[in-house]
């Protein structure tokens, strides 16, 4: 019997079927393409001494070592956001290739997701080398390497794997890799997602196919989120921004001033590329809305066989579609909202208003009157800048984990995404854990270049009402020291 079909026939009670295995969860581990930039401060995030490879195979190893025996084994998973595709830049022959990098389509996520292998080979083999150890991995897709939902690009990620195993474990590793479009859910024990449904910037339409069909000259594509248009088209021209730490990317209209004199002025464009960009973002999220709506097949078949796979009814599924957020493209005044958009036309519409009055003014009293205008319009201003979509969404995922804890009577229900850890009670009993990030992000105290949470969740079920958690950060310093 397989782990899969174990969880799904597992009773409600949380009864163990089978060997016990203990469950290590990690979230937003972004591995990254690896570069160093002439430019100071650009891209740090890609630096080589950004890399976390060490410390993951640290913790692997280290899990692996002091595991009790009652636990079969180990099953690690990655909760989404492992391989970062939409940070890939260039392709085959740089200079052919556009600077955001190769499409979402199969080639190029194929060649991305080798770049990526090959970026952190020590990783991949030692990764390797705990499944050949007789541990299992699953990799849950998030917004960032949703991209894996191309069977192609994960039989790459699998074979890779395969080939970096020690002699004559490579069948056995292949075997033990799995994927999951949506969610983990293990009877009793825990639910695992990666939590970008619930946040309209990177939600998808059709989590479990999200796709754009090809359309004449235009192959079979993913459909992108606005987060990672932005991260492709944005990011790759204007290095000085972290997508992994909201504080980088989610500034005030002075924040952003300050950080363009920092960064940009008077060497580089910042305004210009931003703006010119921003509505390509707009204009591919909307024709590729338009595609997908114009020929959308009826998927209810695929979500009802997908939860007679996870072992859940079809209401639970109906449950997490109302839960989650409708993507942004559907919603264009959000969209333009979200890019700072709605703020730079408006502030352009009221220059020319103020300007042209003051141009045409006849008498001193006229034109003050035009000035006195600047006031409450940079108030007007003000008020717009007010609120993130992203960040607003991200108050409510505690009651989503509520619907999800309550209705699977499930005591662990896990998201990543926010790269925020956080740990709250749920009303039965259990807890709701964000999972936080592995990617480097900056030091709040400004102590150091870059750090990382380095989160991770162990979970040991022994039966009914005995689940063992942990929830700690990887210092090195082994991971059962707070039980």
């Amino acid at each position: 019997m397989s782990l899969a079909e174990s969880r799904a026939r597992a009773s409600a009670a949380g009864a163990p079927v089978g060997p016990l295995v203990e469950y290590l969860l990690l979230s937003d581990v972004h591995l990254t393409q690896v570069l160093e930039s002439p430019i100071p401060g650009w891209w740090e995030y890609k630096k080589p001494s950004a890399r976390q490879d060490d410390e993951l195979v640290e913790l692997l190893d280290q899990v692996d070592a002091v595991r009790p025996a009652a636990f079969a084994c180990t099953e690690v998973v990655f909760g989404g956001d492992t391989w970062d595709f939409d940070s890939v830049y260039g392709g085959p022959g740089d200079l052919l290739s556009p600077s955001e990098g190769l499409p979402p389509t199969v080639p190029g996520s194929v060649w991305k997701m080798r770049r990526l292998l090959g970026d952190h080979e020590p990783f991949v083999f030692g990764l390797a080398r705990f499944l050949a150890r007789g541990n299992r991995v699953t990799f849950l897709m998030g917004n960032h390497d949703r991209e894996l939902a191309f069977p192609e690009v994960a039989e790459v990620l699998r074979l890779a794997l395969a080939a970096a195993a020690p002699p004559g474990t490579g069948a056995r590793v292949a075997a033990a890799v799995a994927f999951e479009p949506w969610f983990l859910y293990v009877p009793g024990v825990l639910y695992a997602e990666h939590g970008q449904q619930y946040d309209a910037t990177c939600s998808y339409r059709d989590v479990l196919a999200p796709f754009v069909p090809a359309h004449r000259r235009a192959p079979r594509a993913l459909e992108a989120s606005m987060g990672s248009l932005m991260g492709r088209h944005v990011l790759s021209s204007l290095g000085s921004f972290n997508p992994f730490d909201d504080d980088s990317f989610l500034k005030s209209l002075s924040g952003y001033a300050r950080h363009a004199y920092d960064y940009y002025f008077p060497k580089r464009r910042f305004l210009s590329i931003y703006v010119g960009r921003a509505f390509r973002v707009v204009r591919l999220l909307r024709q590729q809305r338009r595609r997908v709506l114009a020929s959308k097949p009826d998927s209810s078949a695929t979500y009802a066989a997908y939860a007679r796979s996870k072992g859940v009814g079809a209401d639970f599924i109906a449950l997490l579609r109302r839960l989650g957020s409708v993507p942004i493209s559907d919603r264009p005044r959000h969209l333009l909202h979200e890019l700072w958009l709605d703020r730079l036309l408006t502030a352009l519409a009221a220059a020319l208003i103020v300007g042209a009055g003051i141009a045409n003014a006849e008498t001193w009293p006229q034109a003050a009157m035009m000035l006195a205008l600047i006031p409450p319009l940079l108030f007007v201003l003000r008020a717009m800048g007010r609120g993130s979509l992203a960040l607003q969404e991200r108050g409510r995922w505690g009651l989503v984990a509520e619907q999800i804890s309550t209705h699977l009577d499930v005591p662990i229900v896990c998201f990543g995404h926010s790269h925020r850890p956080e740990r709250r009670p749920l009303r039965n009993g259990g807890r709701y854990y964000n999972l936080g990030t592995w990617a480097p992000v900056p030091d709040p105290d400004g102590q150091q270049a870059l750090i990382r949470a380095r989160r991770y969740l162990l979970v040991r079920h022994v039966g009914p009402g005995r689940t063992h958690v942990a929830f700690q950060r990887w210092r090195g310093d082994g991971p059962d020291a707070n039980w």
